[in-house]
């Protein structure tokens, strides 16, 4: 075991001389990498001195381009700011259109509703302006029941549609548009000006 262990110190003891070997050799390099360094750096001086110059320039126009650009992020936020005001807008005008189509909607479905209660009361109109007071000669038969006239069966003449009927079929009594007092009308007429 001595014997290993010398055999190590021994090889330690030339690995530190190489060691040192070459650091001398690694010092006397840098030494005159220095001396040269050195040499070059007097030589520099004045690049140096221009460059500080620049350095200088460059700062100036660092800060006016932070300044520049501290403007432009002020700008950015207020740009914001009008945009989330603007959707804010936007947000409320489409709720206004949503409701204001559903009230158009509504709308067309009532005027819908209205044209067609127009068109049927237009119909109406002219179906009593197209009424005709029957001639009696001419009527054999009641217009409701259908019996016939006769002695025992006398004929009425609704006073609305112009109509001849039975007593029983006429019995109803009403205004008209022709006249504000109650008088005879048929079965048909009583239920379209009462109902």
């Amino acid at each position: 075991q001595l014997t290993e262990k010398d055999t190590q110190l021994t090889k330690l003891s030339n690995e530190m001389v190489r060691a040192r070997k070459v650091q001398e050799e690694e010092l006397a390099r840098q030494q005159a990498e220095h001396i040269g360094v050195t040499q070059k750096l007097r030589d520099s001086q004045g690049v140096v001195e221009e460059l500080n110059k620049e350095c200088e320039r460059l700062y100036s126009k660092i800060s006016i381009s932070e300044a520049t650009m501290d403007n432009l992020l002020d700008e950015r936020k207020l740009l914001q700011k009008s945009v989330l005001d603007s959707e804010e807008r936007l947000s409320g005008l489409l709720e206004a259109k949503t409701s204001l189509t559903k009230e158009l909607e509504k709308t067309k479905t009532t005027l819908n509703e209205i044209a067609q209660e127009h068109s049927h009361l237009l119909y109406q109109q002219e179906k009593k302006n197209n009424r005709k007071w029957e001639d009696d000669s001419e009527v054999k038969f009641c217009k409701q029941c259908y019996n016939e006239f006769g002695v025992s069966l006398r004929k009425h003449h609704c006073r609305n549609c112009g109509g001849i009927f039975c007593d029983e079929c006429s019995r109803f009594r009403s205004s008209t548009p022709a006249s504000k007092a109650k008088v005879r009308v048929c079965s048909p007429c009583n239920k379209e000006l009462n109902p």
